[in-house]
């Protein structure tokens, strides 16, 4: 199943690639032997990218001399041009074996590691290079890289200053730096850093990436899209920075041009999920053509609340006639379930249906020209089952306003520790007298708890709560639900219940900017953080203030 992806800042720096040492060369000389004559052919056939005749040279080389390190190593080159990694590394081993200071096999054997996404084995081989060579600046950076993808940032951190230190020249160096820092929620110095990547070589893509990143995690949009723009100037297949141009676009409101770059997500490794359960789609992508006797498959491809969100275009979808069969994620199969017309079945559904045409759900708004002023908001468009929501009305009890809250969303989604204020931030609501508070949070979030007990007057619903259908139900007999940027916030909006949403000050591009309100849920009230980090005080302080009014407006009636 495919997993959650970019909330707010997660559009910054993706899997930076580490830098490869050149190619081994051996000055020409008199009367060679015949390995090095071979060896020098296979040199000039690797560097005019004749490959194939290239590594048959090397090959041949170590055949009949195992020693030869450099043949060793440019073989490993050229097999991790061709990402054939496993063999690669097998190569520099080689290499290392036949000359035990070739610091540079050590390095690029790293790369290839690290490819592989074997990164402990990857620092490993880094600190081999760096032992041999102390002033080997690009094995620093290649490590920044390795520590960067652990989660070790603050080593990470060290290890491109170090870089830098020994060759202060390093564009690369700067521009993982930067990266780095946006993961740690330091835009300005973000920028900073990849302007000084920028001055060094100003055609850096990376760099540029980074700087439109980091301009977008601060919201200046109109620089972002102006840097990504040049990025994918220089490199028009660039997929990250076409992705996040479209978000930006979308953040903008220029939905226009937005919705047809979003379908640069597909380009993205991460969404390999769809035909690594399913194989390639052959059937032809519908785009909004009449569907009479044709068969439609619209699948979800995202998070739970993305499927949420979009499921409204489904009743269009269903009036376009045809049969259309939704592929979803099985914790929301129960909700989805009331939807007129349609065949639901497992995202994860092997085989699937037989179907004519396939449409993604989040590409709906694309196929219907979604834009501010069209987008579908009749509320609620979902709805939980009566029975259940008398059942659960039952199960909280209590007088007062009942307000449900959700603290956290999923910690796999990049930046989730920016969108998420968890349980500590919040705990000030609490102490608001006459409200009973009942704890909708499922899944990780809970692990707050083991630190920090929920006071008396909050339920903890969560341990009995099994699917979205379970959640629906107790929003419905809530007079307000408190979330964060996850799918619960999404839920409660689809429903119709009034819904307060605590948005990060780098936003998903379905909040807009400089608004409380939503064009996608008329009942929400967004509650925007003032500063990309970590401090929500803002943001509760204005909910503590108007959960006193909501209970003064409640004594009155």
């Amino acid at each position: 199943m495919g997993p959650a992806f970019e909330r707010g800042m997660a559009a910054m720096a993706r899997k930076q690639r580490g830098a490869i040492a050149p190619l081994a060369a051996v000055a020409p000389a008199p009367q060679r032997p015949l390995t090095e004559q071979m060896f020098l052919e296979g040199v000039e056939r690797h560097r005019t990218d004749r490959v194939g005749a290239a590594e048959a040279l090397y090959r041949a080389v170590l055949a009949l001399q195992p020693a030869h390190a450099q043949a060793a190593y440019n073989l490993g080159l050229l097999l991790q041009a061709q990402r054939r990694l496993g063999e690669s590394v097998a190569a520099y081993r080689h290499a290392v074996a036949a000359w035990p200071d070739y610091a540079e096999a050590y390095c690029n054997m790293g790369v290839a590691l690290a490819d592989e996404r074997k990164f402990d084995e990857a620092m490993v081989v880094y600190q081999q290079a760096i032992a041999l060579r102390p002033d080997f600046a690009m094995a620093y950076c290649n490590m920044g890289v390795a520590l960067k993808e652990t989660g070790r940032l603050d080593e990470a951190v060290a290890a491109y200053h170090r870089a830098i230190a020994l060759q202060p020249d390093y564009d690369a160096a700067f521009a993982n730096l930067a990266a780095v820092l946006l993961e740690q929620g330091k835009p300005g110095p973000s920028i900073l850093a990849s302007q000084r990547a920028l001055t060094i070589r100003p055609d850096g893509t990376l760099a540029l990436f980074n700087l439109a990143t980091g301009l977008k995690t601060l919201c200046r949009l109109d620089e972002a899209a102006a840097a990504y723009r040049q990025a994918i100037a220089l490199k028009p297949d660039f997929v990250e920075a076409n992705f996040s141009l479209a978000q930006t676009l979308l953040l903008q409101g220029n939905l226009a041009e937005g919705w047809p770059s979003y379908e640069w997500r597909w380009r993205l490794p991460d969404y390999a999920w769809l035909t690594n359960i399913h194989g390639p789609i052959n059937q032809p992508r519908w785009h909004g053509e009449d569907l009479a006797g044709r068969t439609l498959l619209i699948y979800s491809e995202q998070g739970l609340g993305d499927a949420i969100q979009y499921v409204r275009y489904i009743p269009r979808v269903v009036a376009a006639g045809g049969r259309v069969i939704l592929a979803v994620h099985p914790p929301l199969r129960k909700l989805f379930a009331q939807l007129p017309d349609v065949t639901l079945v497992n995202l994860d559904t092997v085989p699937l249906p037989p179907f004519d045409l396939h449409c993604p759900l989040l590409s709906l708004p694309l196929v219907f020209g979604t834009t501010l002023e069209t987008v579908p908001a009749p509320v609620p468009y979902l709805r939980a089952e009566p029975e259940a929501v008398a059942r659960w009305r039952d199960r909280i009890g209590g007088e007062g306003k009942r307000v449900g809250i959700v603290w956290a969303g999923n910690p796999t989604q990049t930046g989730d520790r920016f969108r998420s204020p968890r349980l500590a931030a919040v705990l000030r609501l609490f102490q608001t007298p006459g409200i009973r508070f009942v704890a909708l949070q499922v899944g990780p979030g809970r692990q707050d708890l083991a630190t920090q007990p929920l006071p008396p007057n909050v339920l903890d619903l969560g341990p009995e709560i099994t699917d979205m259908a379970d959640t629906a139900a107790i929003m419905a007999g809530l007079d307000l639900v408190i979330s964060s940027c996850t799918a619960p916030l999404h839920l409660a909006g689809a429903l119709g219940v009034p819904v307060w949403g605590m948005i990060p000050a780098s936003p998903h591009f379905t909040w807009g900017l400089g608004t409380s309100e939503s064009v996608w849920y008329p009942t929400l009230r967004l509650y925007r953080q003032a500063v990309v980090g970590q401090d929500w005080s803002d943001v509760t302080a204005r909910m503590v203030a108007d959960l006193a009014g909501l209970v003064s407006a409640g004594a009155g009636d």
